[in-house]
């Protein structure tokens, strides 16, 4: 009993001492926005008192540009109560680039009435700094990986290209000389397929057009592709959820499909079911693109995205011309257009690849960047 009496009266203090000693900023404002609560981890980070703070509109904080997106999601939350999470980069006190994440949430009272709106912020430059050292290393690791796939595959696509020619140049038969001129073309087709895939994978040209509804450019490839798939003895079947209007970039939104789509032929070669289904959450609208086909090995699942990966062509020791870029090049088509892509292979057979977009209300909170 005399530990519960002493919690309650440690409960007003402690917790102010809390709030006003927190390694995240803690500002706090009416619902007309003002600022009623700053403590000292707000000081340090945006230089500014509590004295200077106090009644005054939080957007203040934010650079002129964009107080306007700032007071709108404010004025959101006050009106729904939502948590919401964002991320900006804006200049610091020492004028470099800082990278700040806010949680904003609503504060009710007993009688479920908003009567405040609380600000989380984290200065979380050093650790994205950090991450962007880590992706720069692990980069170059997969130049490294690239460069010697690239140089496997020219160095045997030329010793072909070599052999044939110096059999066409002596060769006193037509016919094996034209054989041989013909397999020269094959190679040479060979190299031109592996340069443009390499020319995707690179994202030379990061150009924004043709831009198109995600569910519009599903729809678009299920129509080119449908009587092909019958053909092969594939069924396609669509489970097409109702989802924000997202916009991406048609032709390199098909390129991704296409790749996947070639996947999933390689695995379905005496037919199957491709699925493609549509959805979203609070925060993600996703495109699920799976097959009935025999599926990824657990121990390839962490290895699809790399560079020249493949388990049919050359370098697995297999006879195609395949010379594993198609998912390096759907992975980085949707890393370019800001979404996300996962593999998976779900019991008892198929592989589902899901890419995912932010959603557009996120997207527009991001806008803050």
């Amino acid at each position: 009993m005399h530990g519960k009496t002493q919690l309650i009266k440690l409960t007003g203090p402690f917790y102010r001492t809390l709030c006003e000693h927190s390694p995240a900023a803690l500002i706090a404002t009416d619902t007309d926005l003002n600022v009623v609560t700053w403590n000292l981890a707000a000081t340090e980070l945006f230089g500014r008192t509590d004295i200077e703070m106090i009644g005054r509109p939080l957007p203040l904080i934010a650079p002129q540009p964009r107080r306007q997106t700032l007071e709108r999601v404010l004025q959101r939350t006050c009106r729904d109560g939502a948590t919401r999470e964002f991320e900006v980069t804006q200049p610091g006190l020492d004028g470099r680039p800082a990278t700040l994440v806010a949680v904003v949430s609503a504060l009710r009272d007993n009688k479920n009435r908003i009567r405040a709106v609380v600000v989380w912020i984290r200065d979380v430059t050093n650790r994205k700094h950090l991450a962007d050292r880590l992706a720069a290393n692990e980069k170059m690791a997969s130049l490294g990986t690239l460069a010697a796939g690239v140089a496997h595959h020219f160095h045997n696509i030329l010793g072909g290209v070599t052999t044939a020619v110096d059999f066409a140049l002596t060769s006193s038969d037509p016919g094996a000389a034209r054989r041989a001129l013909q397999m020269t073309a094959e190679a040479i087709g060979r190299a031109t397929t592996l340069t443009q895939s390499l020319l995707s994978f690179a994202a030379q040209d990061t150009r924004r057009v043709d831009l198109a509804d995600l569910t519009e450019v599903v729809l678009t490839f299920v129509h080119l592709i449908e009587r092909p798939l019958a053909d092969r003895k594939i069924a396609l079947e669509l489970d097409l959820g109702t989802i924000p209007i997202v916009a991406v970039e048609a032709n390199r939104m098909h390129q991704v499909l296409g790749n996947l789509l070639t996947n999933a032929e390689e695995a379905m070669a005496e037919g199957g079911a491709i699925h493609l289904t549509t959805g979203c959450d609070d925060n993600w609208v996703w495109l699920d693109f799976a097959d009935t086909g025999r599926g990824i090995a657990s121990e390839h699942l962490p290895l699809v995205f790399e560079p020249f990966f493949t388990t049919k062509g050359l370098l697995a020791g297999g006879n195609a011309g395949n010379p594993g870029l198609g998912l390096s090049v759907v992975h980085g088509i949707i890393m370019e257009m800001g979404g996300e892509i996962s593999a998976a292979s779900p019991p008892p057979n198929g592989a589902r690849f899901r890419i995912r977009f932010p959603k557009p209300d996120l997207a527009s909170r991001l806008d803050l960047v």
